[in-house]
């Protein structure tokens, strides 16, 4: 027991030590910062110590609320990969919220959700449910919604970056969705087909976004001169050929058939799979 204290005593020692000079650090940066960046006399300068701590302190938590919205979108957006390039994914997320969520424990569900590839691959990619089913299918739907709407924004921005002008019309509003949603499909497309650089290509998603969504949000906060996509094509307008709003609107509906196909591939997929089931193949 005497050595364990003993132990303790010298870990507490070492830790006082390391605070004492990391406090007074900070107090003799805040002082000499103050008389060589405000140019105060040194009993001013002495005195403002508090107000340093006051902005330091600001400064630090403007800093972690940036922190936590990027580890948010990086997160929330690798998550959505995994669950694409998963082909058992319907099963896992059913599990996840039945066995974990609906029983409250919350620990176990999101742990699942944050190691979402890593989780023991069940014995069907077949829901236990009717409703999870459908719940699967509204959740794509969703996604592909986020995804379409999301990369249209990112296809804008790379061409308004490159000076590039799309000049769209309501004949030619299909197009951005559908390279949108393209994006994100193709890798279930390449994990249908066990694809074996499928996940190489699904890193990059997040990537991608988390790089495009944090320079708009960077511009949007700088007020620079950039109109978001969406804002865009509901503005555009060309007299005898179609009105303002008209590309939103257009832009919605096609959108409505576009989010629909990573749907459809997904009732393609169980298809299949029934089919092998029902011959009696194995389903990996």
């Amino acid at each position: 027991m005497s050595s364990e204290a003993e132990k303790k005593e010298a870990l507490l020692k070492g830790a006082n030590a390391t605070l004492m000079v990391s406090l007074s650090v900070v107090i003799v940066w805040l002082y000499v910062y103050n008389l060589v960046v405000h140019k105060m006399n040194p009993v001013l300068g002495f005195f403002k110590i508090l107000d340093g701590i006051n902005d330091l302190v600001l400064g630090m938590v403007t800093v972690v609320i940036i922190g936590v919205g990027i580890v948010f979108v990086f997160t929330l957006t690798n998550l959505f990969t995994q669950t694409i390039t998963n082909l058992y994914s319907v099963r896992l997320l059913e599990d996840l919220f039945r066995d974990h969520l609906f029983k409250k424990q919350y620990k176990s569900f999101f742990k699942g959700l944050l190691t979402f590839n890593e989780l023991p691959k069940p014995d069907s990619p077949f829901p236990r449910y009717t409703s999870s089913a459908l719940l699967v299918f509204a959740y794509h739907y969703l996604i592909s919604w986020f995804y379409l709407v999301v990369f249209s924004e990112c296809l804008w921005f790379a061409a308004w970056s490159a000076g590039v002008y799309l000049d769209l019309y309501p004949s030619t509003m299909g197009i951005v969705p559908i390279f949108a949603i393209a994006v994100p499909f193709t890798a279930r497309l390449m994990a249908y087909f066990d694809y074996p650089y499928a996940d190489d290509y699904a890193a990059f998603i997040p990537g991608i976004l988390f790089v495009v969504v944090l320079l708009l949000a960077f511009v949007a906060y700088m007020g620079g001169p950039f109109q978001y996509f969406v804002q865009d094509i509901y503005n555009r307008s060309e007299p005898g050929f179609f009105k303002e709003g008209a590309l939103f609107w257009k832009f919605l509906k096609d959108g409505l058939m576009i989010a629909f196909y990573p749907v459809f591939g997904e009732v393609v997929f169980f298809y299949l799979q029934y089919m092998k089931l029902k011959k009696g193949e194995d389903l990996d």
